[in-house]
């Protein structure tokens, strides 16, 4: 077979490769993550290859291999033999950190083995798992321990962006662990929250609401959005990063439901990791979407102009949607109850 000179010198030839082996990135992470690498840094500030095995208890040569890897990837920085934790893992990857994540990382850890099921639930279009609900309570608690540590940035974000000045209750319907809520009872003043979710979750969810110190503000609600009911009387209804779990007729009944528990002139809040218009991305929102492939029965990605009709047909007005602030990935619709 002849092989063509005609090169076009604008493709990468690399791109392929970089998008084949994407998962080697992730897998050096979770490692260090499951070793422990960044918290036993953290104590000791800096060490070198033989000190860090005979601490974390892993073959020398391996380690090492990690090691080199995290400063590839500006998790770790390295001085002569010796390695330290660099400014991006100090502040998300060291448990003692007010701006810890490590729970994402152990939350997308145990995602790579459902991820590696991805053909067999495009094809049948079921699920690979079973709910992460049904998996006992350490999988409950490190799913919403991730949700708990991606969320507080982005909720200080959301409470910036709609303040709620005389606003006096507010339900965040499949709020896992609280933290929107408790944070935007933080910034304003007289507002309660109610956290409604799974009981299951709301043992973990009660905890964090005592963490911050916030039960006077904040209680919780045991219920199933998708059979129970949400109440009366409220004047904000945040639904946030849960329309993408549920197929078209259940957002629909969850956003009738939310219609019905506001009070007269009362607000929704949605945020989601949205698809535009044409379906043609952000990339994010579409692998988002093919996660709930994975895990859910019906879940995907939506675009904003349909949730804006979705929220129309239910009776909702003044709506409105947009992108929020880089870096958040979050699309915010607004709609108010007539």
């Amino acid at each position: 077979m002849a092989v063509s000179s005609d090169w076009n010198n604008s493709l990468d030839p690399m791109a392929v490769m970089r998008l084949s082996s994407a998962y080697w990135h992730s897998s050096v992470i979770h490692v260090a993550q499951r070793l422990d690498l960044f918290n036993q840094l953290a104590v000791l500030e800096k060490a070198d290859t033989a000190q860090l095995a005979q601490q974390l208890k892993a073959d020398p040569r391996g380690l090492e291999l990690i090691a080199i890897a995290c400063v590839g990837l500006g998790l770790l920085e390295k001085e002569g033999v010796f390695f330290k934790n660099s400014l991006l893992a100090q502040t998300f990857l060291v448990e003692s950190s007010p701006r810890y994540q490590g729970g994402i990382v152990a939350m997308f850890d145990a995602w790579v083995q459902p991820w590696s099921r991805l053909a067999d639930a495009v094809v049948a279009g079921q699920p690979v798992v079973e709910k992460q609900h049904d998996r006992g309570e350490q999988q409950t608690r490190k799913y919403i321990m991730g949700m708990l540590y991606r969320g507080i940035p982005q909720a200080h974000l959301l409470a910036l962006e709609v303040p709620l000045p005389g606003c006096k209750r507010l339900l965040d319907v499949g709020g896992g662990p609280g933290i929107f809520t408790i944070i935007f009872c933080q910034k304003n003043q007289g507002l309660q929250g109610v956290v409604m979710d799974l009981p299951q979750t709301l043992t973990i969810t009660r905890e964090i609401i005592q963490n911050h110190q916030a039960q006077n503000r904040v209680s919780t609600l045991e219920g199933n959005y998708l059979t129970d009911p949400f109440g009366q009387d409220y004047d904000v209804v945040l639904l946030s990063s849960m329309i993408n779990q549920e197929g078209p007729d259940v957002v629909k009944n969850i956003l009738q439901k939310s219609y019905h528990a506001l009070n007269p002139g009362g607000l929704l809040v949605l945020q989601e990791q949205l698809l535009n218009a044409e379906k043609t991305g952000p990339l994010l929102a579409a692998l988002i979407g093919l996660n709930q492939v994975v895990h859910t029965p019906a879940g995907r990605a939506y675009s904003a102009p349909e949730m804006v009709d979705m929220a129309r047909e239910v009776g909702f007005k003044s709506i409105s949607f947009r992108a929020l602030p880089e870096p958040s990935p979050f699309t915010l619709i607004t709609a108010v109850k007539s």
